[in-house]
């Protein structure tokens, strides 16, 4: 059955996707015309050179779609049934269906490498823009608030932007350098949820962390700070800050009516 143009130019394309280039097409497509033959009548029927016939039928007999067997001397090759395309692509199906679940875990845990950027005291504020746009909504801390306060500046006003942005703070605080008084209503109000550290911690450096970026910060009076992106570190520092916050106390140091 002779084909039509369209025909040929849709098994053209079929067998392209196929990953089939020219020399390919026009082998396979020669054989499965010619039903069996052997080498030299092969090139001769395709007008092509012997070696690059040969090398050419090596390749698809390697893919599986062109079958060899001797008589006597000779190699005699003959094209596969053309099922055998759905054959190789039911093996590939289930070969990357046996995969996926890897896939999936590369996905879940890829392979990035950590970014450290250093931030003296005129740029500090580039890491609190930072933890206000991040994509969890939380930020937590592990703070020395006098410390804290005298990095961040009094003019940022965190705590405000930080409400405005809906970000909510999860804070661990050092109750010896605690500068001021909080209720459960203010806490609400500032998105906050607050406990003491134990007494006997009284460190003056600050740790901030969200999503998978961790900042640590020195005192004002040695102002030099810094960011990590990573993931691995995020997930230490979290399981660090819970321990934490299950060994520390309420934070509510201001009556309900009392006036700030």
């Amino acid at each position: 059955m002779s084909l039509t143009p369209a025909n040929q130019k849709e098994i053209t394309e079929v067998l392209s996707g196929f990953g089939f280039n020219t020399k390919d097409q026009e082998v396979y497509l020669g054989l499965l015309a010619m039903g069996q033959t052997t080498l030299t009548p092969l090139a001769k029927s395709l007008g092509m050179p012997v070696s690059t016939v040969q090398s050419t039928i090596g390749r698809l007999v390697n893919r599986g779609v062109i079958d060899v067997s001797k008589q006597k001397s000779r190699s005699v090759f003959r094209a596969s049934d053309p099922l055998v395309f759905k054959q190789i692509l039911t093996e590939q199906a289930r070969g990357i269906a046996g995969i996926l679940p890897l896939l999936e875990k590369v996905k879940e845990e890829p392979l990035t490498t950590p970014r450290l950027t250093v931030f003296t005291r005129e740029r500090v504020t580039e890491i609190f823009n930072a933890s206000l746009a991040c994509k969890s909504g939380v930020v937590y801390e592990i703070v020395s608030a006098k410390d804290f306060q005298d990095v961040i500046g009094e003019k940022y006003h965190y705590t405000r932007r930080r409400t405005k942005a809906g970000v909510e703070l999860k804070s661990l605080r050092v109750r010896e350098h605690e500068i001021k008084k909080y209720n459960a209503g203010i806490h609400q109000k500032e998105l906050r949820e607050a406990r003491f550290l134990p007494r006997e911690l009284t460190f003056r450096a600050n740790i901030s962390f969200w999503d998978d970026t961790v900042a640590f910060f020195t005192t004002k009076s040695e102002g030099v700070h810094w960011m990590v992106e990573s993931r691995s570190l995020r997930e230490m520092m979290e399981q660090l800050f819970n321990l934490l916050w299950s060994v520390s106390g309420k934070m509510e140091t201001l009556k309900v009516d009392e006036v700030q």
